[in-house]
């Protein structure tokens, strides 16, 4: 068995095989059938030759009612008449903001229409200059259609009456045709012209339909003077038709002798001016036969379409929901726990489906009570390290202040004592979980100002957050053990410039960075951080760290944004030996957990 075979699912494998016994059959009786009609002799070439035309002239007719259908859409539709009359309207001193407006409504409004066919170029020209076309002008100006013979008999037709112009030279980059066949229409009102509509269609729908036909076969559509303007031989278009003065006056049949073979010509007219010509050789053909051949095999047809879809649907309903099943079981995989086969019935496949889904809940309410645990540990922890105050770090800054006063009583003292207020109120309170970004930052600008007071060195804190971000909500104390770990571990508690920079990402999401001028980190100590903020909270990093302000380390504050914002967190962490640290924080704008 091949590979790809086995690799097929059960659905597919018996749909191939229902395929196999019912085409197969069909196939052999095909052949056996066109072996015994072969030798048989072609026969009424007439009638044969009059229905193909009477097809033909209804495709090609359909065609050319398209194009008027859109011409007069174009005339007649209320809203697209108003936009086109304002841009008629428009000079050097309208807006070009409502220019282009007119011209996007207008080509909205044509596009409902053209969409439809698919194989039509429509372009709609205002006295003013103005255009609007549904193909690129990149390498054409619609323009240049005034400079055309033919657009004074354009000018000349008579109320609602079109200008059917014939094979124009191609003026879309849409297509690589050589020629667009082509019809005009002047827009009208109280008998004034305030627009040109241009309607051009590909000949490729026509061309592939007489492409149709033998090669002793020849079907074109000719204008009043007998030019060629469809033929599927694009290089005969312009020429001549040799046989127009032999074709009847009105639509009909005649003979003509090319080559000492009899031919009949059958003519329709399109428009009064063009004309459907088909010429084929007068021959006999088993039409009979032919036609009996045709009805059985559309009969088998009929009933191999009708077995198929029975089976099909058939086999359908049995796999079906061993598909949804397997579908289930992917999504599960993927992550989304919600998802349920909904798969019942008395069958071995209903029961499977039950217990399947039953199991799911189960595990789903498993995972939400250990995540609710989770989640309630956490919050316990976080309140219990919150609640800490190093009572060194206090009594340092308190001394030092003290000293100050006492040697000087300069203004800075008084703002220091402010700060250490500020920052002892901000500590204490936990009434609120989230802060405002600017209440954050102003808290790190206060602990800045006493880390300098209490060591010689100066830090300077530089702030870059965005307009936007300042009153955006982020949890507190979040920004406080990153500018601790800057100042001990990167600066070494000496002079240096830490930056808080805040901004939104192309995401929505709200960006905190922290950098540092400070000795930075070599890459295997990079490498140790990193995977310390990723493991679980109960492996311990081998670091030597101070106590901080709050108790809080770096792996708790990864571990809050984690378990407020989920997988919407993201962080990133560079450095180097003597170029600085640099911690950046991705977590949505809106406070509070994920739903």
């Amino acid at each position: 068995m091949p590979s790809w075979l086995r690799t097929l699912s059960l659905r597919n494998k018996l749909v191939l095989t229902i395929l196999i016994c019912l085409v197969l059959p069909s196939i052999v009786s095909m052949n056996v059938s066109s072996l015994l009609t072969r030798d048989a002799v072609r026969s009424q070439v007439a009638d044969n030759s009059q229905e193909s035309m009477r097809i033909v002239n209804q495709i090609v007719n359909g065609q050319m009612k398209n194009m008027l259908y859109v011409m007069n859409f174009i005339q007649f539709d209320e809203d697209l008449q108003l936009s086109i009359r304002e841009l008629g309207r428009a000079n050097d001193q309208t807006d070009k903001g409502d220019v282009l407006a007119y011209k996007q409504t207008i080509f909205k409004k044509m596009s409902t229409v053209i969409n439809s066919f698919g194989n039509l170029y429509v372009t709609l020209l205002l006295p003013n200059g103005e255009y609007v076309a549904s193909y690129s002008t990149f390498a054409f100006n619609p323009n240049e259609f005034l400079q055309k013979s033919w657009f004074s008999d354009v000018d000349k037709a008579s109320g609602y009456n079109v200008k059917w112009i014939g094979a124009e030279p191609n003026y879309s980059q849409a297509t690589d045709q050589p020629y667009i066949l082509a019809a005009a229409k002047p827009l009208r009102i109280n008998g004034l012209t305030y627009g040109y509509v241009i309607v051009g269609m590909e000949l490729s729908t026509i061309q592939q339909l007489f492409d149709q036909y033998k090669n002793n076969e020849s079907m074109v559509i000719v204008d009043g003077q007998g030019r060629i303007l469809v033929d599927k031989d694009s290089t005969t278009i312009g020429h001549p038709f040799p046989y127009y003065d032999q074709l009847p006056a009105q639509d009909g049949s005649s003979f003509v002798k090319v080559d000492g073979e009899d031919y009949i010509l059958h003519s329709n007219h399109l428009t009064p001016e063009w004309k459907l010509v088909n010429m084929s050789p007068y021959k006999t053909a088993a039409q009979k036969i032919e036609s009996f051949r045709k009805t059985d095999f559309l009969i088998q047809l009929f009933f191999l379409i009708l077995f198929g879809v029975v089976l099909l649907y058939m086999v359908r309903t049995l796999t079906k929901p061993i598909a949804r099943l397997v579908q289930t079981v992917v999504r599960i995989e993927s992550g989304q726990l919600s998802e349920r086969s909904n798969v019942s019935g008395g069958d071995e496949v209903g029961r499977l489906g039950y217990v399947f889904d039953r199991m799911i809940d189960r595990i789903e309410r498993m995972l939400e009570e250990n995540r609710r645990e989770q989640e309630l540990k956490r919050k316990a922890e976080l309140a219990m390290l919150q609640a800490q105050i190093n009572p060194h770090f206090l009594f340092n800054v308190l001394n030092s202040i003290r000293l100050k006063i006492m040697m000087k009583g300069d203004s800075e003292n008084a703002e220091l004592i402010s700060s250490l207020s500020s920052l002892l109120r901000m500590t204490i309170n936990r009434n609120n979980e989230y802060i405002s970004l600017h209440e954050e930052i102003e808290i790190n600008e206060h602990y800045i100002r006493l880390l300098n007071s209490r060591h010689g060195d100066r830090v300077q804190l530089q702030i870059s957050a965005a307009s936007d971000t300042l009153l955006l909500e982020i949890p507190r104390f979040l920004l406080q053990p990153l500018i601790e770990n800057a100042y001990i571990h990167g600066l070494k508690s000496k002079a240096g410039e830490i930056t808080i920079a805040s901004r939104i990402c192309e995401d929505g999401r709200l960006q905190v960075e922290v950098r540092d001028t400070g000795v930075g980190m070599p890459p295997e100590r990079l490498a140790a951080l990193r995977n310390h903020l990723d493991v679980v909270p109960t492996q311990k990093f081998q670091e030597t760290s101070s106590p901080s302000l709050s108790g809080i380390g770096l792996h708790n504050v990864f571990e809050r944004l984690r378990l407020i914002y989920g997988h919407r967190f993201d962080y990133e962490i560079e450095s180097g030996p003597d170029q600085g640290t640099q911690i950046v924080l991705r977590f949505p704008q809106q406070a509070g957990k994920e739903g």
